[in-house]
């Protein structure tokens, strides 16, 4: 059988396509060997909490906020009226998975070994069978296969464990200049891992990568897209990307249905994410912190100064739809001067 889409990895990129593409009446597989633990903070955004519906079938604890340090200064960031919920990660994506085989997409458990683009289809062998579809989302995160296909070649190396203590309300980053350590709660125990930006941090847990460096060069070919992680969609300042996936996912199936339908072309897009997703302010912040002395002057700031904290508490929860880069650029180098 040939589909009109496959979509390869079923995370929150790949499930929300197929669901869209489903529900539009597209024949639709989602191919996932369903057997990858996913490392991560597992933080559903304000953002994606304003935008989305929350299911108390992955929810794990409604956060107060956030703390921030740096070497022995701390500051506390208490959201005034965002809302972020920490979640069960594997029960997340169980949840989504499920939504998609609901609108009838298809399911092939089973690991992708290549992809390649012809004039008239998209091949796709497996470890097991080869398959053939008229278009192709790529959602199967960071990757030898992604790179391959022009996924993103840059990462930050992440660690991250299991501690069985009382958990806190915070969700917790310790900022460092080549990464970052973080703590994020859940119901009855805690999760802590660190980044870096050289290698695996010489801790015991579990390992993986996420892209740095911001989207990547080119996210969509003749019947390929690039989604969530493997287009590089992950904030560039507290490495989120649970909402950038979903979003890409559902932008992916919403071009590919206007490209087969006749109302638009691959190229729609890029041209669609990049008008969505604004990484220029993240990106600035980014780099100026890239400095320990500005990274101490920066949590010093949000310590001691009642503006300059809910400023970055919008940047964080992206609740002021007026905030520019120059702001930032503004702000930060004011604090330093």
């Amino acid at each position: 059988m040939k589909y009109d889409v496959a979509v390869i990895g079923a995370g929150p990129a790949g499930s929300f396509a197929a669901k869209r593409l489903a529900l539009m009446g597209y024949r639709t597989v989602l191919i996932d060997p369903c057997d990858n633990k996913k490392v991560c903070a597992g933080i559903l955004t304000a953002q994606y909490v304003r935008e989305y519906e929350v299911n108390d079938d992955y929810i794990e604890r409604k956060l107060k906020g956030v703390r921030i340090s740096f070497k022995d200064v701390s500051a506390k960031i208490n959201y005034r009226q965002a809302v972020e919920y920490s979640i069960d990660r594997q029960a997340y994506d169980n949840f989504n998975l499920n939504e998609a085989l609901a609108a009838n997409s298809k399911l092939k458990q089973d690991a992708v070994v290549s992809v390649l683009e012809t004039d008239q289809c998209v091949e796709i062998k497996t470890k097991y069978d080869v398959l053939f579809s008229d278009y192709a989302v790529l959602a199967s995160g960071v990757s030898d296969l992604a790179s391959h296909l022009g996924g993103p070649k840059e990462y930050a190396y992440c660690v991250q464990q299991r501690i069985d203590t009382t958990p806190g309300d915070y969700f917790e980053m310790d900022l460092k200049k080549d990464g970052y350590s973080w703590i994020a709660p859940r119901k009855d125990h805690i999760l802590t891992g660190t980044s870096s930006l050289i290698d695996y941090p010489d801790i015991p847990g579990d390992k993986a990568l996420i892209p740095v460096g911001g989207p990547v060069q080119r996210t969509f070919f003749n019947r390929l897209l690039l989604a969530g992680d493997a287009g590089g969609f992950v904030s560039p300042f507290e490495g989120e990307g649970i909402y950038y996936a979903r979003r890409s996912g559902e932008i992916a199936a919403e071009v590919l249905a206007g490209v087969m339908s006749g109302k638009n072309g691959m190229e729609d897009y890029e041209k669609r994410w990049k008008k969505e997703f604004d990484f220029s302010a993240l990106d600035m912040v980014s780099d100026l912190l890239a400095d320990e002395y500005v990274l101490e002057m920066f949590v010093q700031e949000i310590r001691d100064n009642e503006k300059f904290s809910i400023f970055v508490e919008n940047l964080l929860t992206k609740e002021s739809k007026d905030l520019s880069p120059w702001d930032i650029s503004y702000l930060l180098k004011k604090i330093v001067d």
